[in-house]
């Protein structure tokens, strides 16, 4: 063999080619070279390098775990329509609607990366969108930013199932704002009365029933009205963590009016309507301040102390702590289930009431 003439690489393993002309990367690799219908040699690139040696080097790394280098080449957008398709269209497991407004949701937020190939996308590229701003400007939440990251890590992992990436680098991607599930001001006595004295003045009903059912601002605006069965007399929902994901809360007899008030003639499927249409989050934020001053409440509240509202009052009334636990969706070493069998609903009937 003539010195210096490269050894000849076994059949189908790839080769490496120089190309013609003054290039800064003349050696591209060329794998899975097969014949089109002209039985005319046909491949694809798996890249150029500046170097022979770089170019070996990623031939013998590709040949070691092979991939599809078509996937390599999948953008952001183009994963996720595949990873939501696997999930919520052919994966055989039913979800809740309003686990999937918040995949969808999620996903808008992610709109600087839509055309970026998943495979060349680092920790900043994910830090990037988790830093940036909602709709009106404003940073996301930590909620917000909560469900984004969970998207990431779910499109990270079927990015590795599929071999489209090596590294799942969103993992180093933190979320940036302070845990909004803080303890906040819980409404007083006779803040509450001044609650009910109002209850037909507009949209004082939506905080009372904030506060008689412990939800999280997004958990019920965001709820689909399917989910609430009014022959149950029960909200099901939940968006943030495993604990609270598809809870039940029983309906309290006290807001029972709201709701089916709020569900007569909706044809929209959301509780909550603005101008006939579903409201969004921020603009019940600035809806809920409203209401408390025009009736009022001057003392600074927001929507989250209805939520710890709730909480006081199940637990001034003595409610059983597992009770408590499932109502607002906390994990709790006594629970070893998250079935909801006709006893628990009873159970967590009995526990609401007793408010």
């Amino acid at each position: 063999m003539p010195r210096g003439k490269p050894i000849r690489n076994p059949n189908g393993y790839g080769s490496v080619v120089k190309l013609s002309g003054r290039r800064r990367s003349p050696f591209e690799v060329r794998v899975n070279t097969r014949m089109d219908e002209r039985y005319y040699p046909v491949y694809d690139v798996l890249g150029r390098f500046a170097t022979r040696e770089d170019a070996l080097i990623a031939l013998a790394e590709y040949n070691r775990r092979p991939y599809s280098i078509a996937d390599r080449g999948i953008t952001f957008s183009q994963l996720y329509e595949r990873f939501y398709q696997d999930k919520y269209e052919k994966g055989g497991k039913t979800y809740s609607q309003s686990s999937i407004n918040c995949t969808k949701a999620a996903y808008r937020h992610c709109e600087p990366l839509y055309d970026a190939p998943y495979a060349k996308l680092r920790a900043d590229n994910f830090r990037a969108v988790l830093s940036g701003q909602d709709s009106k400007g404003k940073p996301l939440s930590h909620s917000s930013q909560e469900h984004i990251k969970n998207l990431f890590s779910q499109m990270d992992k079927f990015a590795l199932q599929n071999d489209i990436i090596e590294k799942g680098y969103s993992a180093f991607a933190a979320i940036t704002v302070q845990e909004d599930d803080e303890p906040g001001v819980p409404f007083t006595a006779a803040e509450l009365e001044t609650l009910w004295a109002n209850k037909d003045r507009p949209w004082v009903d939506s905080i009372l029933i904030y506060i008689y059912s412990g939800w999280r601002v997004s958990e019920l605006i965001l709820m689909p009205a399917s989910d609430i069965d009014l022959q149950a007399g029960t909200f099901r929902g939940g968006l943030k963590t495993s604990s609270g994901k598809n809870r039940i809360v029983p309906i309290h007899s006290k807001i029972r009016g709201f709701v089916e008030n709020r569900l007569a003639g909706n044809n929209e499927n959301a509780l909550f309507l603005s101008n006939g249409s579903p409201i969004s989050v921020q603009a019940y934020l600035k809806l809920f301040k409203k209401t408390l001053t025009s009736i009022g409440i001057t003392a600074y509240h927001t929507p989250h102390d209805c939520r710890h509202t709730f909480t006081s009052l199940l637990d001034s009334a003595g409610a059983n702590q597992v009770c408590i636990d499932r109502l607002i969706g906390h994990a709790s070493k006594s629970l070893t289930t998250r079935t909801y069998t006709h006893k628990d609903i009873e159970e967590l009937r009995q526990a609401i009431e007793l408010i």
